[in-house]
């Protein structure tokens, strides 16, 4: 899946984060609503994965690219405790995840720790403890300063997510983890574009994305699930924006309509 994401607990970063608030344990608890991964779904997650980048090869590209990490356009720390029904959360976990791979790949140490400790507190949230036993955090510890290796990590934890959540009939909450990576990928690359002089190898990594967004809107519709349903309907005025795209020929007035669009799908989802 979505090669991103994963944990890490320093306790001086709980603050960061923040605890699980009264408000929070007041929500009613949500009826679950199962999901079956049907063939259909499995052939649709492939397609994802065949054109969709991942998180740390989108931020690669940002530092091949030469563009500096600019903290003030990841989703910030706080907002971790708004997230209240499973949808947000796996939602968020992707968002998350991205923010994390992209300040990882800029050796952003303790932004990246802030953002591991809050992937932790939505992955537990939704039941996906496991995915940050003991072991796992002491090969975190071990790997904090090796990006690589710490990628290898948050790959592996994230498809112990994965695995759960398929197994648990929640696969639509994958599908949102990777919707919400996918949209804060795209956020992020195109709020670094340079307004006056844009990159032209970042503008058509952004064209390019055409694919990935018809992969990724085909798979959403497969399913009856509310909160998939309003992230799909979110997802549509972006995917009339890709529609003006034609990747032989660059429009610089089409890539900065793709970027107010993914600004306000991911406002969103953050909210």
């Amino acid at each position: 899946m979505m090669k991103q994401f994963i944990i890490l607990m320093f306790s001086c970063l709980l603050i960061a984060c923040g605890g699980e608030t009264t408000k929070e344990k007041a929500v009613a608890v949500e009826t679950p609503v199962v999901n079956e991964l049907t063939p259909e779904r499995v052939e649709k997650v492939q397609e994802v994965f065949s054109t969709i980048p991942s998180p740390m090869e989108t931020a690669n590209l940002f530092y091949s690219s030469g563009i500096e990490y600019v903290v003030e356009i990841t989703n910030p720390s706080e907002n971790v405790n708004k997230y209240v029904t499973s949808g947000k959360k796996a939602l968020n976990l992707g968002v998350y995840g991205a923010d994390l791979s992209y300040a990882n790949v800029f050796d952003q140490s303790q932004e990246s720790m802030i953002y591991i400790n809050c992937s932790k507190k939505l992955s537990d949230g939704l039941d996906v403890s496991s995915a940050f036993d003991i072991a796992t955090i002491e090969r975190i510890e071990e790997s904090v300063n090796n990006r690589d290796s710490l990628m290898v990590i948050i790959d592996d934890a994230f498809k112990i997510i994965e695995a759960h959540l398929n197994e648990t009939g929640q696969d639509h909450l994958s599908a949102l983890i990777m919707t919400g990576g996918w949209i804060e990928g795209l956020y992020l690359g195109t709020r670094t574009l340079d307004k006056e002089n844009p990159d032209e190898e970042l503008m058509k990594r952004i064209a390019a994305q055409k694919a990935s967004l018809s992969s990724l809107m085909d798979l959403l519709i497969t399913y009856d699930n509310t909160e998939v349903i309003a992230v799909e309907n979110k997802m549509k005025a972006l995917q009339e924006a890709f529609d003006k795209v034609d990747e032989k020929a660059i429009n610089q007035e089409v890539i900065f309509e793709i970027a107010d669009a993914a600004a306000q799908i991911r406002a969103k989802i953050i909210q």
